[in-house]
């Protein structure tokens, strides 16, 4: 009959072998000199292997075993875990080469911990050894020929593309990846993806924080795995758009500008990237990013305008309105969202989008609402 193993194997970090058997002769009131005798070891092999400086091969198991009770094995395991945790410890200790530290201190690590990238700050020790791991990378150098041409501050061809943070980047976009990875999602479906985003649009119309989850549900019945990621500073970014597989869509969205306008628009012009472009690019998208030019963007961008609010219903409030948009009172304008089936907030965005309304509309304080992504 098998008998079952209640041996203990702690899983933290632990003194050698040679520690552990000093507190068994101590507690059982076995002499260092007696137990040499009765293993038939010499005093000083023993005295080696309680200093550490000296390993338990197989016989040696083997005679503890005999004296002691706890299996040869069970020796074996203890030697060998404490073996393998210095061995790690010297692979920190290579990694961490000035250079290396370098490179962990341009990600903006406090900034991450807060947003909840991180569990809690790595130690000094830990900083790179952290990173490598957050980043599902090997080394330093796999990160630069994965990450870096990824978020390369060129793509952007952005003007003040100087400001940028790659680094910050690359977090950010890894964390939307991670998030992603969670969600489970039914196989995409381009037509169901489609049906969804007609539900979404009618979200626009409840608070941001009544409708997060839905949003969600939403999109992974599609296909579509949407990830809300907590802006970092220096990116300027407002979402990402890529596949995780042939399967998976994936939506990465940012809570920059904290209003629920831009959050929507950001959210249609990705939608678009999924329905209407490649499945082999990834899209990152920035406020101000000089990519006017490119058809790619003019496309979603027109996509996620027209959807929320269509051409035929700004031609509509000219005709209505015109000259006078600018002394609408407030109810006129919910009703007006009303119809169309949208937020007031978005209908007044892109009102001002199209100079119909000026900038400064004291609307604006009490019809655009805020969206701002939980770190908790």
């Amino acid at each position: 009959m098998a008998t079952k193993n209640t041996e203990f194997l702690p899983d933290y970090d632990q003194e050698h072998a040679g520690a552990y058997l000093s507190w068994v002769l101590e507690a059982r009131g076995i002499k260092k000199v007696d137990f040499a005798r009765r293993c038939g070891r010499t005093s000083k092999t023993i005295s080696e292997i309680i200093a550490g400086k000296a390993p338990i091969s197989p016989e040696t198991a083997l005679q503890f075993e005999r004296v002691l009770g706890d299996s040869a094995g069970y020796w074996l395991q203890l030697d060998a875990r404490f073996q393998l945790q210095q061995a790690r410890a010297k692979e920190r200790i290579k990694s961490v080469s000035a250079a290396a530290m370098a490179w962990a201190r341009e990600f903006p690590i406090a900034e991450m911990v807060k947003a909840k990238f991180l569990p809690s700050k790595p130690k000094e020790a830990d900083l790179v050894d952290t990173m490598l791991r957050f980043f599902g990378v090997s080394s330093i150098n796999a990160f630069r020929e994965f990450w870096e041409v990824r978020v390369s501050p060129a793509r952007f061809k952005q003007h003040n593309h100087h400001e940028i943070d790659q680094y910050a980047v690359a977090a950010w976009l890894r964390q939307g990846e991670i998030l992603a990875d969670q969600i489970d999602t039914a196989p995409y479906d381009e037509g169901n993806f489609r049906v969804q985003l007609d539900e979404i649009r009618a979200l626009t119309r409840r608070p941001w924080q009544a409708i997060e989850y839905e949003l969600v549900d939403l999109c992974a019945k599609a296909g579509v795995a949407l990830a809300l990621v907590p802006s970092l500073k220096n990116t300027g970014l407002r979402g990402a758009a890529f596949w995780a597989h042939k399967d998976k869509a994936v939506i990465v969205l940012s809570d920059r500008g904290k209003y629920e306008e831009r959050f929507w628009f950001a959210f249609f012009h990705e939608a678009a990237h999924i329905l209407l472009h490649s499945k082999k690019s990834i899209f990152i998208d920035q406020d101000k990013t000089g990519t006017e030019d490119r058809d790619i963007e003019r496309e979603a961008d027109a996509y996620s305008a027209e959807f929320l609010v269509p051409e035929n219903a700004i031609s509509s409030f000219r005709e209505m309105y015109g000259e006078y948009a600018n002394d609408l009172e407030q109810e006129e304008l919910e009703d007006f969202a009303e119809e169309i089936g949208i937020s007031p907030g978005l209908l007044l965005e892109r009102l001002q989008h199209e100079d119909l309304i000026v900038r400064n509309s004291a609307h604006n304080k009490t019809l655009k609402r805020k969206a701002q992504f939980d770190c908790e």
